[in-house]
């Protein structure tokens, strides 16, 4: 879910502070689509295109596509909750709420966001199998994920109460999206093969984002894992990793506030060892990757990996000496340069990494906190920009 916009939030909270009504109330709702109309537009705003104004002319237009069939909607409610209470307990004046207020709306909307066939099998595909797959080997992909939703009694569609099932019919409609591809085998002896050329993983991002924020966590403590060359890591160092990576995605997720970093951590990290994914060192306390956890940790990691690729290349550009005369739409034309032309040599991996949001989101950042700040967030130690470049690229280019 994107960050929350604060217009029609502050215009509420204007009419309250000014006695309009005695209280609000809000119905925390997440609303998801089987697939969105808008998938071209979503596209176009990933690379570069301003973001339409709807006109009467467009409604009307949308009559052919609503003819189409676009799945189901899933529509579902956090506990409503009253303006005054909320105030009460987390004694904010009401001129500092807003920011707070949203991220909590955000949340509780995120909490209750339902996970659809289609958006897991966006995630399984972009994690764990981008050049293509079999669909013996993906369900197993699958499963892992499905038991870490039930895991963490995370909600799913009953439609994946059979995920074998609901895999099936999933590749079946991306396959008569011509989103996913195939090869068969003329021989009948070989599985068919599944794939989805780079085009067509753009479609799939949205679905993945839209669940992301259940997983995310994870990626960041298993980025830091595989990264480095240590062959034993330390929680300290894992901590430090996880505490960068949140200050520096801090406008692609929402991150509610943390007082036991160090307990969230060791949660995530019980996790991989019961998964068997990593062990104990008994020499230092630390953590050893196992060989399944070299298989299987970098799906975990691939998640913030698109983000962490795309913040290395704007932090990479705006390094440079000539940056600083740049226009802000100069320097961003030069960030989707570097950008493409680092995945087709093969720099960076995910397509999805070549976003002019994250882009938009990076430059931000670096402008905002880092280089016209006489503070230095957390997570950032004493980091100048190349610092933080070189950082960002040994967090995506474990491994190597």
């Amino acid at each position: 879910m994107t960050l929350p916009k604060m217009g029609f939030l502050s215009i509420l909270l204007q009419a309250y502070s000014e006695g309009c009504c005695k209280d609000l109330i809000f119905v925390p709702t997440s609303i998801i689509y089987d697939r969105i109309i808008e998938e071209d537009s979503y596209l176009k705003e990933m690379g570069g295109a301003k973001k339409e104004k709807e006109d009467l002319k467009q409604f009307i237009g949308t009559r052919r596509f609503l003819k189409r069939r676009y799945g189901k909607i899933y529509i579902r409610f956090d506990e409503p909750f009253s303006l005054n209470e909320y105030i009460s307990k987390i004694n904010l004046e009401l001129t500092t709420l807003h920011q707070e207020l949203a991220t909590h709306i955000t949340t509780s909307i995120n909490k209750v966001s339902l996970i659809t066939p289609l958006s897991l099998i966006s995630t399984a595909i972009l994690t764990n199998h981008r050049k293509g797959f079999l669909i013996s080997e993906f369900q197993e992909s699958v499963n892992i994920l499905m038991g870490f939703l039930q895991r963490y009694n995370i909600t799913v569609s009953t439609t994946l109460n059979n995920p074998s099932k609901a895999v099936l019919e999933t590749i079946s409609l991306l396959t008569s999206w011509k989103i996913v591809d195939f090869m068969e085998d003329t021989s009948g002896e070989e599985e068919t093969f599944y794939f989805v050329e780079d085009d067509k993983k753009l479609e799939l991002e949205y679905y993945k984002n839209n669940i992301i924020h259940f997983f995310i966590h994870h990626s960041f403590v298993a980025t830091s894992l595989l990264s480095g060359s240590e062959e034993t890591k330390s929680l300290d160092s894992v901590i430090s990793d996880y505490a960068f990576l949140k200050e520096v995605l801090s406008r692609e997720f929402i991150f509610v506030k943390d007082d036991d970093i160090e307990g969230s951590i060791s949660s995530i990290i019980e996790y991989f060892l019961d998964e068997g994914l990593l062990i104990r060192s008994d020499m230092d306390g630390g953590y050893k990757i196992t060989r399944q956890g070299f298989d299987r940790l970098p799906s975990w990691a691939a998640l913030a990996k698109t983000f962490i690729e795309a913040y290395w290349i704007s932090a990479k550009v705006m390094g440079q000496k000539n940056s600083g005369a740049m226009t802000e739409e100069m320097l961003l034309k030069n960030i989707d340069y570097l950008g493409k032309r680092y995945y087709k040599l093969g720099v960076i991996e995910h397509i999805g990494a070549i976003s002019r949001i994250s882009f938009q989101n990076a430059v931000s950042l670096i402008n905002k906190n880092m280089l016209s700040s006489s503070e230095i967030p957390q997570g950032y130690s004493s980091f100048n920009l190349s610092e933080i470049s070189k950082r960002l690229y040994d967090l995506s280019h474990y491994g190597k």
